[in-house]
């Protein structure tokens, strides 16, 4: 038999790096639970959840949403089945990722051009990036 570990929030916090009002973020929409309650009312959690909050830590970093994730945490339930949703969503993230750095590399040559537009060695009144901020386009 496999010997089973329980831990307190605050020992989860410091494992996984994660804040424990994070942790109770995740608790409250379902995605972890805690193995049982103590008489004190404390909750206690194993190492399931443990390495639950590590796989979401992970998908977090990846920018999955919640729903995603819960999704993820689903499939994984079912061992046996095809793994096509999960290249899928895989696959959307991947264009997603695209779509944002086309948007920043915008972003980026908008700044530049305000930046080129002024001149440091001026005042607040003159300053052209304020100007072209507040000018209607």
């Amino acid at each position: 038999m496999k010997d089973m570990r329980n831990y307190l929030i605050k020992d989860l916090a410091n494992k996984t790096q994660l804040s424990t009002d994070t942790i109770r973020f995740y608790e409250k929409k379902q995605l972890i639970q805690p193995s049982f309650r103590a008489a004190n009312n404390y909750r206690y959690y194993d190492d399931e959840t443990l390495k639950q909050l590590i796989f979401i830590k992970r998908c977090r970093a990846l920018d999955m949403s919640l729903q995603e994730i819960r999704q993820l945490i689903e499939l994984v339930q079912q061992p046996q089945a095809g793994c096509q949703v999960v290249d899928q969503m895989i696959e959307q993230h991947i264009q997603q990722v695209e779509e944002k750095i086309a948007e920043l590399r915008t972003f980026h040559t908008q700044l530049q051009d305000l930046r080129l537009s002024c001149s440091s060695n001026t005042t607040i009144d003159h300053c052209q990036i304020l100007k072209q901020l507040k000018a209607a386009k």
